[in-house]
């Protein structure tokens, strides 16, 4: 029996929760354990920019997730079919508006907050609301995307390439990124004016970098191939969007053996980006310097979504063919 939605939702929703909550903990405990457990109102904006990027990540494929779930009449939908969804609607609700609405909220909120309030109790109601606040907007854009699925042509090409796709979401993680590791630049050890070619900098760097690539790569575990199948459904992506991956012989080796060589690569590169900068008598905002240092491991993240997703939309368009073959059988019944 198909459920309807309000039963769907019920259940999904305990999951959404626990995952917001968990992402969200994990990020914000990062970005405070790099600021030295201390906060003040100069912590609100980017605070506000990870709770915001966290919120993006839930919604950015929630059309096309639904589009899935509608396209093999996994959920009872018909609740939508009377309403009219506006054109207008898909520009305001769209997910980069959200996020630009979301980053003021956050950051209006907690910059509000740290003028009111002790650090400590501030952390405490941010780290408690803000997952709450994301899901709340998640479940307000829902039925908004559901609408603007029954309602869409279905005739637009969103993505030609699995490229175009994966840069956005490369863009998106390497903010995150210098977002969460942005209060490093007050430490002691990551002091570097003058000091980038030393054992110890060079050390701690590589260090960082492998943390940080860790904790990405880790958050690629999530399948996409659901998404990609919702994708397929409303011909935003065709049989073409992914047709082959780069370094596929690289890709082949385990993923031990990957890593270790990413590492050795890491090292080299480091090694020569404090000696240049040295030479060079450049002061780099520790911000220039991460990313600069952290650009092999950068390349091997984009490289291993690019494979990940790959795979997962191999299984979509397996997927959507059976699904093409069984709803054909089904009609001659």
């Amino acid at each position: 029996m198909i459920p309807d939605y309000n039963t769907f939702i019920r259940f999904q929703d305990k999951r959404n929760i626990f995952f917001i909550y968990l992402i969200s903990l994990i990020l914000l405990g990062f970005y405070w354990k790099n600021a030295d457990f201390t906060l003040s109102r100069e912590d609100a904006l980017p605070i506000g920019g990870i709770l915001s990027l966290v919120l993006y990540s839930f919604i950015a494929d929630l059309r096309a997730y639904w589009a899935y779930k509608c396209g093999i009449k996994n959920v009872d939908v018909t609740c939508f079919l009377k309403k009219d969804e506006k054109q207008s609607g898909r520009i305001l609700f769209s997910p980069f508006i959200v996020i630009i609405f979301s980053v003021v909220l956050f950051s209006g909120t907690a910059w509000a907050a740290f003028s009111l309030l002790s650090p400590g109790k501030v952390l405490l109601i941010i780290m408690l609301t803000g997952p709450m606040i994301i899901w709340a907007i998640y479940a307000l854009l829902r039925p908004v995307y559901i609408g603007q699925i029954l309602s869409s042509a279905r005739d637009s090409m969103k993505y030609k390439r699995l490229s175009g796709y994966l840069i956005i979401a490369v863009t998106l993680s390497v903010i995150m990124n210098l977002l969460t590791i942005a209060p490093l630049r007050h430490r002691e050890q990551f002091s570097f004016y003058g000091n980038y070619f030393t054992i110890e900098s060079v050390i701690t760097m590589l260090v960082l970098c492998v943390i940080v690539l860790a904790i990405n790569i880790m958050f690629l575990r999530f399948s996409k191939r659901y998404i990609f199948l919702g994708h397929l459904f409303m011909n935003e992506v065709n049989q073409h969007f992914s047709v082959a991956i780069p370094l596929r012989s690289f890709n082949a080796k385990p993923l031990w053996l990957r890593l270790i060589l990413l590492c050795a690569a890491e090292l080299v590169w480091i090694t020569f980006v404090a000696l240049l900068t040295t030479l060079v008598g450049w002061s780099l905002w520790f911000e220039v310097y991460f990313f600069l240092c952290y650009l092999p491991c950068l390349g091997y993240y984009a490289l291993h979504a690019w494979w990940k997703w790959h795979d997962d939309f191999m299984m979509a368009c397996d997927m959507c063919l059976r699904w093409d073959e069984i709803s054909k059988q089904n009609a001659l019944w």
